[in-house]
């Protein structure tokens, strides 16, 4: 296991390198090992060229594969002699960089074939080759295999870029996701908190000079709206804390919360009734989060554009779903009645995560409502 990972870092630092210092490393030891070899076959020095034809063009098999390829070949018919190991393996090495670096992949394919059908037209002698076999047949078989063996590391090559390629375009869109969801969810604490403290604020100034008591209630709710809001921002930005210790987080809102949330709107004058129809069980936490949050921005936005009229929140779980309705009698219709505004949209984004539908719109009596189904279990 050792001497694996030894090998898998060595070829990991050998691939960062420039790959023109390592073609250029790779043709200058070949040919000095080719030199070597024809020292000893005692060969006039001019018949050396055909030997260097095919290890010195391995310095371009990555830019020029099929030219560097067909050069050595070139040498290696210039030989005119059993050709000799190292330029054998030169030879093969262009061949696999022919499959592994060009454009041409079908052109590239036909060369060792016509290679093999040359050597068949020449009739060049079988002891040219060891073991005895007919020269055409030992270029096709080793010419068309090692061109395979490049083919296929190419594919996994190819792969492996293409499986990176899609790793990152997963983890952009969760990043992309997490983001909308943090949008989300600072969008309803601030725009909820944030409206309760104008209303609450326009309310004791009103009041501050001819009842003070009144006005005063008015600003604790402004306190509390606003120690509320820092609370959930807090425990939001606890859960994005990269810090080595856990954060110490508030449980998420849910429905058993929509009390505390009605009684608080009730503070600022805002007549709102909560009815519970159903069974009450425990709900997947996102589930309750979201219906929590569905119900907080109706309220807010009945609050903030109509001008708080009385209002129904109505909750029911049955049949395996869970119904919420927010429904406010005649008021000034918000702006974002059609779904164009953020809060709506990140109403209907809620929803969908989950499974569900929500339906916002004017009704005919005058009144605004605001209805959404999620199923229960999947989230």
């Amino acid at each position: 296991m050792d001497v694996a990972a030894s090998v898998r870092r060595l070829w990991k630092r050998l691939g960062s390198l420039d790959p023109r210092l390592v073609d250029g490393l790779l043709a200058a030891a070949l040919t000095a090992v080719v030199l070597v070899e024809f020292s000893r076959t005692g060969k006039p020095l001019l018949q050396a060229a055909g030997l260097l034809l095919t290890t010195v063009p391995l310095l371009w098999r990555r830019r020029y594969p099929i030219p560097a390829y067909v050069v050595q070949n070139a040498g290696l018919f210039a030989w005119l002699a059993p050709p000799l190991i190292t330029s054998l393996v030169a030879v093969f090495l262009g061949c696999y960089s022919m499959s592994l670096y060009t454009r041409h992949r079908s052109a590239s394919f036909a060369i060792p074939l016509a290679q093999a059908a040359l050597l068949a037209a020449i009739g060049i002698p079988n002891h040219f080759y060891t073991p005895a076999i007919p020269a055409w047949l030992a270029e096709l078989t080793a010419g068309v295999g090692t061109w395979l063996a490049g083919d296929a590391v190419r594919s996994l090559a190819e792969r492996s870029r293409r499986l990176e390629r899609e790793r990152e375009l997963v983890a952009r869109v969760a990043i992309a996701e997490e983001q909308a969801r943090i949008a989300r969810e600072l969008h309803d604490i601030v725009a909820h908190s944030v409206s309760i403290m104008v209303v609450q604020a326009g309310a004791a100034r009103r009041l501050i000079a001819g009842s003070p008591e009144r006005a005063g209630e008015a600003l604790r709710t402004v306190e509390e709206s606003g120690r509320e809001a820092l609370t959930e921002l807090r425990q939001l930005l606890g859960v994005l804390s990269e810090g080595e210790q856990e954060a110490v987080l508030a449980p998420q809102p849910g429905l058993a919360q929509l009390d505390a949330l009605v009684e608080r709107l009730r503070q600022t004058g805002f007549a709102v009734e909560l009815e519970r129809q159903g069974a009450r069980e425990p709900l997947p936490p996102g589930l309750e989060l979201a219906a929590y949050r569905v119900v907080q921005e109706a309220l807010t936005n009945a609050l903030k554009h109509a001008g708080g009229p009385p209002t129904r929140v109505l909750v029911r779980l049955a049949d395996g779903r869970l119904d919420l309705e927010v429904r406010s009698a005649r008021g000034q219709a918000a702006p974002d009645a059609e779904g164009a505004g953020r809060g709506l949209v990140g109403m209907r984004q809620r929803v969908a995560v989950l499974g569900g539908e929500l339906e916002a719109g004017p009704l005919p009596d005058g009144g605004y409502a605001v209805r959404a189904t999620l199923p229960v279990g999947r989230s």
